[in-house]
């Protein structure tokens, strides 16, 4: 391989994981914004559906960052010397996307039990506006 075919091969790479992760808080802001907007609207049902789905959606995005991540550090390995990524020492990129793959975990965690969150809090909020009607009517 070329020093022009590994160069352009590592910064390929390094778009996909970017759409990965843009994908991945994409994906979380719409669970997020359904939650604080919607979250007393939403069925038992379709609260399970959704978490589903997002849960779903979210250990693909994850695993392809992850995936996509071990391919970089392979190709890193190829660099010429003259890429900036070849200067770095050897553990920054691994740290790195190791350390994004366990923050995207605990974000996809953080919002599912935001989610379940959300909609409990919505209930109750209904439920007291519900008992505080029918203090004053009485």
């Amino acid at each position: 391989m070329s020093e022009f075919e590994s160069s352009n091969l590592f910064a390929y790479y390094l778009s996909i994981n970017i759409t990965f992760f843009m994908s991945f808080i994409s994906a979380t802001s719409a669970l997020l914004v359904a939650a604080y907007f919607s979250g007393r609207v939403i069925s038992s049902r379709l609260a399970g559906v959704v978490i589903f789905v997002y849960a779903s959606t979210s250990t693909f995005l994850i695993g392809g960052f992850q995936r996509t991540s071990k391919v970089i550090e392979g190709v890193r390995a190829k660099l010429p010397d003259w890429h900036t990524a070849s200067s770095e020492p050897s553990w920054v990129l691994p740290t790195i996307t190791g350390l994004g793959t366990f923050t995207m975990i605990c974000i996809a965690v953080a919002a599912c039990w935001y989610f379940q969150y959300a909609r409990k809090i919505s209930a109750l909020e209904a439920v007291d506006s519900v008992s505080r009607e029918m203090k004053i009517s009485s």
